[in-house]
């Protein structure tokens, strides 16, 4: 069986930053309320079995979709079996449920992760559960941080506008990744996280003279704290799109080796368009391009 991985729900405590306030309703018009908390972690209204909605982290960067313990037996969610779980740090083996998921217009009924979600309880809300790529990959969505929305074109109606340069998405894992360039033009591969608020490398570019090393800090994951190196990093480009320099959490003892380099925050743009049927994201879309609201 296919490892399963939902690792990437990587909070750096020490860059988090106040949230913004936004109240979780249904969707409306292809677009989904999303509120802003920790800097830039994204939580998103959802329904379980018809129940709720239930605030839930979005989570661009995990394979699997998640949901509290607690929540699952309030649900009475059948037990499915146990799946291997990894997070940035550990791994070990998690246990599944069986339900049906609800984002906006988007369902999957299927299994989900089982577990304790207590690591972001100081989260506000705190999250029952996490939306990962088995969900998200059924359509394709626009995360508007400038508007607080995620606009799901499930028809891919959006995907011909003008909205701006497409990079090629690198599929590992199912986890969304791109090249980004370095100024000396060596490249790093990273996966666009939408749960991380820092960029994280696994590993260091093989010119580290791009690297500057800075202060420790504090990282959350499913598994709990743990304290890592920072590094300022960049600035990165990707495609036309710069990203200023920005200090990276170094992970160079990971679970598992890792094909791709590092995670890169979604939440550094304002916005971003996951256009799934094609392969490809546009950094930054022409907002001009975005539905209006109804």
């Amino acid at each position: 069986m296919r490892k399963t991985l939902a690792r990437s729900m990587v909070v750096a405590l020490a860059l988090a930053g106040p949230a913004q306030a936004r109240s979780l309703e249904s969707a409306a018009g292809g677009r989904t309320p999303m509120r802003v908390v920790a800097g830039r972690l994204l939580i998103v209204p959802v329904t379980l079995n018809g129940a709720g909605p239930f605030p839930f982290l979005l989570d661009t960067g995990a394979t699997c979709s998640v949901v509290d313990e607690a929540l699952a037996d309030r649900l009475r969610l059948p037990r499915a079996g146990v799946v291997p779980h990894e997070t940035a740090v550990t791994s070990g083996s998690a246990a599944l449920v069986r339900g049906t998921l609800a984002l906006g217009g988007v369902h999957r009924e299927g299994t989900l992760i089982r577990a304790r979600l207590d690591s972001l309880s100081d989260l506000d809300p705190a999250p029952r559960g996490v939306v990962g790529q088995d969900l998200l990959r059924l359509a394709n969505w626009w995360l508007d941080y400038r508007g607080g929305s995620l606009f799901e074109d499930a028809d891919g109606a959006v995907s011909d506008a003008d909205l701006g340069e497409r990079l090629r998405i690198f599929w590992h894992d199912d986890r969304p990744a791109i090249d980004t360039l370095l100024p000396d033009q060596s490249r790093l591969r990273l996966v666009l996280d939408s749960a991380a608020s820092s960029p994280v490398l696994f590993r260091l570019p093989l010119n580290d003279s791009q690297v500057v090393r800075a202060s420790a800090a504090m990282l959350t994951t499913l598994g709990g704290l743990t304290a890592v190196a920072m590094a300022s990093v960049g600035p990165l480009r990707a495609g036309h799109v710069s990203i200023s320099r920005v200090d990276a959490a170094l992970l160079s003892e990971t679970a598992q080796r890792r094909a791709e380099d590092g995670l890169l925050p979604t939440g550094l743009f304002q916005g971003i368009y996951f256009d799934n049927r094609a392969g490809t994201v546009v950094l930054n879309p022409r907002r001009s391009a975005l539905p209006p609201r109804p």
